[in-house]
């Protein structure tokens, strides 16, 4: 198993999960001041084994000198899966800490160890 990121076009990152010649899951997010991760997702015939946590670990130790925050409501895209809840309990075991805001109150931020208590946080896009 092992963890290629691809290369695509500034913003966008994207990370694939690949055991032998197969994608077990893949990830993928928007970088800036924050880098906001957009999706998650791992095969339905491969979920429950811990590969969700793997590629996040992997995301995570890319960009572990900024923020990092959901930029979607934290839903399973489909079939079976984690609910909401349990989505968010998930990202809290990862240093997520809820930040929500009118119109997003799913919103997540993950601060780095040396910015934890500052606040500095970009929205997407900026």
């Amino acid at each position: 198993m092992h963890i290629v990121q691809l290369s695509t076009r500034y913003p966008e990152l994207n990370w694939e999960l690949q055991m032998q010649a197969e994608v077990v899951g893949s990830a993928e997010a928007l970088d800036g001041e924050t880098m906001w991760i957009s999706r998650i997702r791992i095969d339905p015939r491969h979920r429950g084994r811990g590969y969700a946590s793997t590629l996040l670990k992997a995301v995570l130790a890319s960009f572990d000198d900024v923020p990092v925050g959901l930029a979607a409501v934290p839903l399973p895209a489909d079939g079976p899966g984690l609910d909401r809840a349990e989505l968010r309990t998930w990202y809290a075991r990862y240093g997520f800490c809820p930040a929500p805001l009118r119109g997003d109150p799913d919103r997540m931020l993950r601060q780095p160890p040396d910015r934890a208590s500052d606040g500095r946080v970009s929205s997407p896009g900026s």
